[in-house]
């Protein structure tokens, strides 16, 4: 089996950092605690307000379906290395976002039975387009990270 080496969050670009501090902020406070970060973090990366609803009811699905598939493993906000499900959810959204929706749903099968992975598939996309129309591409990631073998 092939594992990923931590990559730290300076190789990433700006609207990837955001995303990352967007989700890590997310998993550690909620919505209601979270808006007014998550909403700086993402201005400051020029993602629009509208991104705010599909990455929440992205999250929503994670947090809805916690005890049937395998728990995302989120690093705490501040965490200098970008942890492996982070990475594979980048990979996700980026995938969705350049329209390779087989590709971001394998990639989020990893965590979610099949009518979870429905609902998420369609915020991934909702995701996609809004950072699309903002001009915050996601590279498709999974061949330019590096990959160490076990």
């Amino acid at each position: 089996m092939r594992r990923m080496e931590p990559l730290s969050l300076d190789i990433l670009s700006e609207g990837e950092r955001a995303l990352v501090s967007a989700v890590r902020i997310w998993f550690r406070s909620g919505t209601a605690k979270a808006m007014v970060p998550i909403r700086l973090s993402l201005a400051a990366a020029r993602i629009p307000p509208e991104a705010l609803l599909p990455l929440f009811a992205l999250l929503g699905v994670f947090a809805a379906d916690a005890d049937s598939g395998r728990r995302l493993q989120v690093e705490r906000p501040g965490a200098a290395a970008l942890g492996a499900d982070e990475q594979h959810l980048l990979e996700a959204l980026g995938a969705f976002q350049h329209g390779e929706d087989a590709a971001g749903m394998d990639m989020l099968d990893r965590w979610l039975p099949l009518v979870a992975l429905c609902m998420a598939s369609a915020a991934a996309r909702d995701l996609g387009r809004v950072l699309t129309e903002a001009g915050v591409f996601l590279p498709c990631r999974s061949i330019a990270y590096p990959v160490a073998a076990e």
